[in-house]
């Protein structure tokens, strides 16, 4: 049977069932999920019926009913008084919302974020000022530059900003018409290219209850007319109040609690008055529900990505809405979290309407609906997921078995041929009669007729160069004779240049029979134990005294360099790329060899002025039959000096590497010989 109708039957018989039971887990869910939020909306309901029925707990203050949106400044409860350093690092560690204050252009240019410790409100306030104007003395005014501005309990606080250092508040006196040095306010300021920061702490009994905030922003420190205000004071110039959370609302707000369940309560402008209550499931849900199964469910009822719950807030699109309203979310956990909103509005009678109090919102895990999910769907599950296992299975075998099978056919392929080109011939035979079957197969054909003609290229060199050497001769012996006897002049150059030329297509064919029986002989080289840097002290001196038109130097570490390996091969190796580099370094340059242990490995360079490399000859130039020679002088050069190195340095195991040097002023080849 093809792989293609295996592979099609398996699929369709695994995906069948499952797909069947996940479109049922799916209508149980959307049941339970609506079951659930109009569970939510009911408690909602009755908690903003309570409110509504007694709004002394969700209002004590009924005189911010008629306040405008934006005056009232919320306390968020501090765990402990923060450090007056001006940075307000612990702020940002507590996670706390800034409230924006908006400015005459319309723009948020300002924040500031309020919390209560003990009987002292604190307060951090952060301004964006790209043009800071302080103030000056000379002008006599209490503050000429930028200035923030407290309004609290009938009183005015100037606060001059500075770069740095501590706050000097100054305590308006409508009577005197001056300013005193208000001593209660105590912080510190900080600035930067974008603006400034304030960090205050003010007794709560200064502000009765009551602070507004303004930002005068002055583009000279004359004490003109500021040319941006952001402010919190509205028009009537009262103060908003100071918004708390409220124990009693929360101890009422209590009554409704149940597991699972998070109960808030907001005032009209969306800041926390009261919270009772917690989203994390506990710990009985995850006893009762294994982590797989509620892994599997999460996995098959997924829908369209959720919003995700703010931390440490309420979603605004709860907090600040007029209606009903209900929305899913996903906290941190990617669980689920059902939302409901209900506003508290009371009502004088059946015409007239009461301002709106605040809202309720009711929250809860999806863990709660996970749990009946589950129970609804547990006969479900005992019957598709053993059927859809052993399918599973079944079909998981097969793949890990086809898997393997390519797997096995990608490293028979991909070990077939050495560095070298050579085929090693170990492909493995192919067993079955399908599509993997037929491509090993043909792997096995196609690299079978690689090798035939691989082995007819390898002892090409040697059949020419035999079938060569008589018809060379023969040349040879004629040019001899012809050449003894009487020539005149241009005959006699003639003949000279016909022997040079038989003398360079000897030396040719004797390389290409020295390169076809070199790797015959490598393999009968016999290993021993020397010293490798008394080896390449030897080979310097030689040549030294053989090389005289290049100066030679060997740098390397001190002690034995012991080595295993055939020490007649590698001077050959070494004498190889000594001749390479001689002839291509220029008359009297230095030839530079280096020996150094790197790692498990030794490191042979032989450094030479010259011309570089051309481009992507860095690995083609250890192949047979490859030369960058420009002419080849008056020798044949078909380019197996090199490739008879690499030769050696194969059969120890090493490898060779040519590269420029990093100034293009020559080329480097190196030898890594294994130690082990």
């Amino acid at each position: 049977m093809k792989l293609r109708r295996q592979l099609t039957l398996v699929s369709l018989a695994a995906l069948a069932l499952p797909w069947a039971g996940c479109q049922y887990l799916r209508q149980v869910d959307d049941a339970l999920a609506a079951g659930q939020m109009q569970a939510l909306k009911a408690t909602a309901n009755a908690v903003a019926a309570r409110l509504a029925s007694a709004p002394q707990l969700i209002a004590p203050d009924s005189g911010r009913l008629g306040r405008p949106d934006g005056a009232q400044l919320y306390l968020h409860p501090l765990p402990h008084s923060p450090r007056l350093d001006g940075y307000g690092d612990e702020w940002r560690s507590w996670g706390l919302p800034p409230q924006p204050i908006t400015a005459t252009d319309g723009t948020a240019s300002a924040q500031v974020t309020l919390g209560r410790s003990g009987e002292q409100v604190y307060l951090l306030l952060t301004v964006a000022d790209e043009t800071h104007r302080y103030h000056d003395p000379r002008t006599g005014l209490p503050a000429s530059g930028d200035t923030v501005e407290l309004s609290m309990d009938g009183q005015r606080y100037l606060l001059p900003v500075a770069s740095q250092g501590p706050v000097r508040a100054l305590r308006h006196r409508p009577r005197r018409g001056d300013y005193q040095r208000e001593l209660r306010l105590r912080g510190r300021w900080t600035s930067g290219p974008d603006g400034y920061q304030l960090e205050l702490a003010i007794p709560y009994a200064l502000t009765a209850g009551e602070l507004a905030i303004t930002a005068l922003d002055r583009h000279n420190s004359d004490g003109g007319l500021p040319a941006r205000i952001a402010s919190t004071l509205p028009a009537d110039g009262v103060p908003g109040r100071l918004v708390e959370p409220l124990p009693q609302l929360e101890a009422e707000i209590r009554h409704f609690a149940r597991p699972h369940l998070r109960l808030a309560v907001v005032d009209r402008e969306g800041f926390l008055l009261a919270s009772s209550g917690s989203l994390d499931p506990g710990p009985e849900p995850s006893q009762n529900q294994h982590w797989l199964r509620r892994w599997i469910t999460r996995s098959l009822l997924a829908r369209e990505p959720l919003q995700r719950l703010p931390a440490g807030a309420l979603p605004e699109a709860l907090s600040l809405n007029r209606t009903t309203t209900s929305q899913w979310f996903a906290d941190d956990s990617a669980e689920r979290v059902g939302a409901a909103s209900v506003p508290v509005i009371t009502r004088a009678d059946d015409i007239v309407e009461r301002p709106l109090l605040g809202r309720v919102i009711a929250m809860q895990s999806g863990a709660a609906m996970q749990s009946l999910t589950d129970s609804a769907a547990r006969q479900l599950w005992l019957i598709t997921c053993a059927t859809a296992g052993a399918a599973l299975l079944i079909l998981l075998g097969y793949a890990n078995w086809l898997s393997w099978r390519i797997r096995r056919l990608h490293r028979a392929a991909g070990n077939a041929v050495d560095a070298s080109g050579k085929l090693r011939g170990n492909f493995p035979p192919a067993r079955l009669n399908d599509e993997l079957g037929a491509l090993n197969r043909a792997f096995a054909k196609l690299l079978a007729e690689l090798d035939h003609y691989h082995q007819y290229l390898r002892t090409l060199a040697g059949k020419l160069s035999h079938e060569l050497r008589t018809p060379l001769a023969v040349v040879r012996s004629s040019l001899d004779n012809l050449h003894a006897g009487e020539l005149d002049e241009p005959g006699r150059r003639y003949a000279q240049r016909a022997m040079e030329g038989g003398e360079r297509l000897s030396g040719i064919l004797n390389s290409l029979a020295a390169a076809s029986n070199l790797e015959a002989s490598i393999q009968q080289a016999e290993r021993e134990e020397f010293d490798l840097g008394d080896l390449l002290d030897v080979l310097s001196h030689s040549y030294r005294d053989a090389k005289p038109s290049h100066r030679f130097s060997l740098t390397r570490p001190p002690g034995n360099l012991h080595y295993y390996g055939a020490p007649e091969l590698l001077a050959q190796l070494l004498d190889k790329l000594v001749d390479n580099a001689c002839s291509f370094a220029p008359a009297n340059s230095e030839i530079r060899l280096t020996v150094a242990s790197e790692r498990a490995d030794y490191a042979i360079s032989v450094d030479n002025e010259g011309p570089p490399l051309p481009a992507g000859y860095d690995q083609k130039l250890f192949d047979s039959l490859v030369s960058v020679r420009s002419g080849g002088g008056r020798e044949g050069h078909l380019g197996l000096g090199l490739h008879i190195a690499r030769l050696i340095a194969e059969f120890h195991q090493g490898r060779l590497q040519a590269q420029n040097r990093e100034d293009g002023s020559g080329v480097v080849f190196t030898l890594f010989l294994p130690v082990d």
